[in-house]
């Protein structure tokens, strides 16, 4: 049985903007809370603790410091910036009060942090957007060449 030479096309648009959309969703969810984390902790005071290496734009990596005399280890938010940190590296983090697993180090919490990690999704879906705009816009047929046929 054959669906005829029509079928891909009319099945390739939904594979492409689900191609496009599934990434654009994941990189709003990962991108989005941590930013939240990341400004929530601003006004946290600084407290030093030992980094431990990772993948750290993944959310791999963590640091140990000690509250109330216990030892924390806190795994570091997602597109946390630590180049040039390596195991066992001093670092300065931020912690919530009350809520030792939550952190960030002390440099990721300013506002130019911050609105890096909130361009990565923005302009993902603005080179989306354009993308589909030229798509649209190449396909569109003028109407004379269609008349004069």
């Amino acid at each position: 049985m054959t669906t005829g030479p029509g079928r891909f096309r009319r099945v390739r648009p939904a594979l492409v903007a689900a191609a496009v959309l599934v990434p654009l969703v994941w990189l709003y969810a990962v991108c989005v809370p941590a930013a939240r984390q990341r400004t929530g902790l601003r006004g946290a005071e600084p407290v030093a603790a030992t980094f431990h290496d990772g993948a750290c734009l993944l959310g791999r990596c963590a640091v140990t410091y000690s509250v109330a005399g216990e030892r924390v280890t806190a795994a570091l938010p997602a597109g946390t910036r630590a180049w040039g940190h390596t195991e066992g590296d001093a670092v300065s983090v931020r912690a919530a009060p009350g809520e030792p697993e939550r952190v960030a180090l002390a440099d990721d919490t300013g506002r130019g942090a911050v609105a890096a990690l909130l361009a990565v999704p923005v302009g993902a879906s603005l080179l989306a957007l354009l993308a589909a705009a030229v798509h649209v816009l190449r396909d569109q047929r003028p109407e004379e060449s269609a008349q004069g046929a």
